[in-house]
């Protein structure tokens, strides 16, 4: 089978897009698939502009999906099967064999998030184009939603419901896992080694919710002594949560910025807890929510359905972070148990049901559904 794969962002240039297409790609290789990836980094075929995409959004998004439009429309037959990952063709798909996968929706965040009133407009100006893409596309099209949500976000969208499929994101269960050597890794990071260590990984971002993330923990850092967060990650409001945790004298909050792919996993393996305040989430689980368990880390999550997970693989609680009061509490009742039951479950879960081989296996179906010659056997499928 050859197959040809479209991301706005591909590893290790980007964050969710770009991590779940890399990490199935080498799944597929590794099964004989022949795979060529296009994105404004490559590696493969270089199309687009990741600056123009950063400096002007959707208009960049808009720009690099013509230019694969234009590049592909004579040439679209020397593929199998084509993967593209949140595209906006306004132009016509030139892919008669086309997999269609949504990390995330403008649709489901614009209506789930509390965004100043420029950037709500902005994000529902930008659904309406999702929406016109996506409801354009040829009607052999098929979708997959890295979350329940997503898949529900895209029926209400207009996306017939059998055309639809959830695959959740995956998590490298070798790279991601815990370890023994937790003081030598916190001296680079500056992080006290005898400190309870509570680890947030992701975007600065309205919907990730960063600020109630900080006023959460200020609560906890009244009632329990010797503990530090430490926040992973950049975005539009890294300088208002920098700003924030200095008004509230928290010296004990370090912001890491962003961190290298390379060094994610150890981050993750020198943590005590993994917490998240968001308000909404394309995957389930989010990429780092799989990263965290798979590193053995009891999860502290919002109760939003794309942490049910949590639940489901008893690793953690979930918390209503509305009631900033009630959310305090329930956190500190928890950080003062014992929860290495929670860490067992969470590593167990995570190499039972995550492994990016199993979530390779999903995806595999759903291309031989599209190949026009399909050349799998038994022994590349599993």
């Amino acid at each position: 089978m050859k197959l040809l794969v479209c991301a706005t962002e591909y590893y290790p240039y980007g964050s969710g897009i770009a991590n779940v297409a890399y990490n199935v790609v080498e799944k597929l290789k590794e099964r004989g698939i022949k795979c060529t990836v296009c994105s404004p980094t490559g590696p493969d075929i270089k199309l687009g502009s990741t600056k123009l995409i950063k400096k002007y959004g959707i208009f960049g998004l808009i720009h690099y999906w013509r230019e694969v439009s234009n590049y592909f429309v004579k040439n679209a037959d020397d593929f199998d099967v084509v993967w593209c990952h949140n595209p906006f063709f306004l132009n016509n798909n030139p892919f008669e064999h086309c997999l269609v996968t949504m990390n995330s929706t403008y649709y489901g965040n614009a209506m789930s998030s509390s965004y100043p009133f420029n950037i709500k407009m902005y994000k529902k100006i930008v659904s309406y184009i999702e929406k016109y893409s996506l409801t354009h596309l040829d009607s052999n099209t098929r979708f997959t939603g890295v979350g329940n949500n997503v898949c529900e976000e895209l029926e209400l969208m207009g996306i017939e419901k059998n055309r639809i499929s959830f695959i959740p994101n995956g998590v490298d269960t070798n790279n991601f896992k815990p370890t023994d050597e937790k003081e030598e890794i916190r001296k680079k990071y500056n992080i006290p080694e005898n400190h309870l260590m509570l680890l947030s990984v992701g975007r600065l971002t309205e919907a990730k919710a960063p600020l109630r993330l900080i006023d959460t923990f200020n609560y906890i850092n009244e009632k329990i002594d010797f503990i530090t967060l430490v926040i992973a990650g950049n975005g539009e409001l890294a300088n208002k949560v920098k700003q924030y945790r200095d008004e509230k004298g928290l010296k004990n909050v370090i912001l890491l910025g962003n961190v290298k792919a390379k060094d994610t996993p150890q981050l993750y393996a020198c943590s005590d807890y993994f917490i998240m305040t968001s308000r909404y989430e394309g995957g389930e689980p989010p990429l780092t929510l799989s990263e965290a368990m798979a590193s053995g880390l009891p999860c502290i999550v919002s109760n939003i359905s794309n942490f049910n997970v949590v639940d489901k693989a008893n690793c953690g609680i979930m918390v209503d972070f509305g009631d900033l009061k009630e959310a305090g509490k329930e956190v500190v009742g928890y950080l003062e148990r014992d929860n290495s039951e929670h860490s067992t479950n969470a590593r167990e879960y995570a190499e039972n049901n995550l492994d990016w081989d199993m979530i390779a296996d999903k995806y595999i179906e759903e291309f031989i559904q599209l190949s026009k010659h399909t050349q799998l056997d038994e022994s590349q499928m599993y």
